[in-house]
């Protein structure tokens, strides 16, 4: 199975699990079942892609979860009244969790596969920008041959 297949199944379970601790038919407590559900997720994307979701990661995750808890708690919340309340809200929850599992766990794989999300990833970026930067200096003669090489060994030594 490749790591996109993998991914996709992933993806396919934790919706299904998301819509049904949607389900639960206690107030704010399903909205604790399906925050774990997506965080189970985001973890396993993460070690599908050779990587772990770190304390960046996790707060721009916290960040995206955020945007759907608002509609999650309305729903939520129709639980408390009886009968359509409680109908409607279930309805409403599940189609919701099981909507922003999806948008999330397409965003993570993503995310993952381009390498947005690894540890490393902006410590790469910044480094190929100073090496670019060292290098346009050396072409106009303000780095000397010598500047130029131990510039450019200390910086791949960083990587």
């Amino acid at each position: 199975m490749t790591p996109t297949d993998r991914a996709e199944e992933l993806i396919s379970h934790h919706v299904a699990a998301a819509a049904a601790a949607a389900a639960i038919p206690v107030p704010f407590v399903d909205l604790v079942a399906v925050t774990a559900v997506q965080l189970s997720l985001v973890r396993k994307l993460a070690l599908l892609h050779g990587t772990r979701v770190g304390v960046d990661a996790a707060g721009a995750i916290g960040v995206g979860l955020f945007g759907a808890v608002l509609p999650r708690v309305a729903a939520s919340a129709l639980k408390i009244l009886p009968g359509i309340g409680t109908v409607g809200g279930a309805v409403a929850q599940c189609a919701f969790s099981g909507a922003t599992t999806w948008a999330l766990g397409e965003s993570m794989r993503d995310r993952f596969a381009r390498g947005e999300l690894h540890p490393d990833a902006r410590a790469h970026s910044e480094v190929s920008r100073s090496l670019a930067r060292a290098e346009r200096l050396h072409r106009r003669g303000l780095l000397t041959d010598e500047e130029y090489e131990r510039t450019r060994a200390e910086l791949l030594e960083a990587l």
